[in-house]
């Protein structure tokens, strides 16, 4: 039977929460020493993340440049802002009352020691510069002028897909382990499963809402049902549920939204695989709801309205290249939770199993989301209905 990602999470969760409860001194020195390294190799691979899926996408989505591509990339983007302005504004109205005092910032259990070695792995740029240079040589990779770049870019981000895959992934249930071993030692545990639960709460509820605001604006643009629309993506929403992938459910999301009111079946075929890998509002959305509610806890305050801002447009940009790999909108996130809202490593590490664990959810949003994008591009690009030409069709050849 396969031990999957959710299940080794709570099973590292579970024993870290026990084990902090009992651990003495040395055994947290040990643990914090762990802490501090994993956290360290992943804070070293956030600008590799960032800059060679950011560049990457620039570089791949303009190999077919025109006006269709430019609206569907545009609107995906504007769709994740509005998704997360509305669930920022949400949290700051609904989280401070929940946790209520709560927070990390003055713990009430044993203070932790100090880590037993410290080994540091610095990040070879910043994340900001990261940002910039990957807008750069995606651009300049995209016009054709620079073509060796380019293919170094893609097998960058093939490598750098591998690495996530294969080492990050699997070491993060051991950096939540060491995580949750603190935070049980401090004495914070029982109010943030709390806290944590009815955050989860919360964001299932605004995913659930966000998708009715798409598939009913959606539906107002394009004069068709959005009841009838999001029946007929009910089964990628289902498929996105179990495979946790929005790449590998895009079989079933192509199939389903060429059954879409109105749909030109050519615009779904461009549309539906496209968003797949740009468009991540149920992703991002959860990733605002995660942030500010674990800078509430932990910081014990909410985060700057102007940092927030900052943080969703550059966080839009940023899952546009992210939004396709597995565990990938998360840990390119790690880097402006880290520069724009000053998050340390047990932030981080809160982030990583918060997002993690509702991972599929996040990916079912996203890909039943894709559905409405197509129906709006298909208003302004899409030919006439053609049921009835095929209708006509058949008949000609009985």
């Amino acid at each position: 039977m396969k031990f999957g990602l959710i299940p080794r999470l709570i099973v590292a969760l579970i024993i870290g929460i026990l084990v902090g409860l009992v651990a003495p001194n040395w055994l947290l020195s040990v643990t914090e020493a762990g802490r501090s390294l994993f956290g360290s190799i992943i804070q070293f691979f956030i600008p590799l993340i960032i800059f060679s899926f950011i560049a990457a996408s620039i570089a791949d989505l303009s190999k077919s440049a025109g006006r269709l591509l430019s609206f569907t990339v545009i609107l995906s983007y504007v769709d994740t802002i509005i998704a997360c302005t509305i669930a920022a504004i949400t949290t700051y109205l609904i989280m401070p009352g929940i946790v209520s005092g709560r927070t990390f910032a003055n713990p009430s259990g044993t203070a932790l020691p100090e880590p037993l070695v410290e080994i540091e792995f610095p990040p070879f740029m910043d994340i900001m510069s990261a940002l910039v240079f990957a807008i750069v040589i995606g651009l300049a990779a995209s016009w054709g002028k620079a073509n060796v770049i380019g293919k170094v870019v893609f097998e960058l981000r093939n490598i750098v897909d591998a690495v996530i895959r294969r080492f990050i992934i699997p070491v993060i249930p051991i950096f939540i382990f060491f995580i949750f071993v603190g935070i049980s030692a401090e004495g914070e545990m029982a109010g943030a499963i709390v806290i944590f639960a009815q955050m989860l709460v919360l964001i299932v509820i605004i995913q659930l809402v966000w998708l009715t605001i798409e598939y009913t604006t959606a539906g107002f643009i394009a004069g068709v049902s959005p009841l009838k629309s999001i029946r007929t993506m009910i089964p990628a929403y289902l498929t996105a549920l179990g495979t946790m992938s929005s790449a590998a459910t895009i079989p079933v999301s192509l199939e389903q939204g060429k059954k879409l009111p109105k749909m030109d079946k050519k615009i779904a075929s461009f549309v539906m695989p496209l968003c797949a890998n740009i468009h991540s509002a149920g992703a991002a959305l959860t990733l605002t709801i995660s942030a500010i509610t674990v800078s509430l806890i932990t910081f014990g305050e909410l985060p700057p309205v102007t940092s927030i801002v900052v943080f969703i447009i550059v966080l839009g940009i940023i899952l546009t290249g992210a939004a396709g790999v597995p565990g990938g909108s998360v840990l390119a996130t790690l880097g402006i939770l880290e520069s724009i809202l000053g998050f340390n490593e047990v932030a981080l590490g809160l982030m990583l199993a918060l997002f993690m664990m509702q991972d599929t959810l996040g990916t079912a949003t996203n890909i039943t989301g894709d559905g409405a994008l197509a129906t709006i591009v298909n208003k302004f690009f899409g030919e006439k209905d053609d049921s009835k030409e095929e209708v006509h069709t058949e008949n000609e050849v009985y």
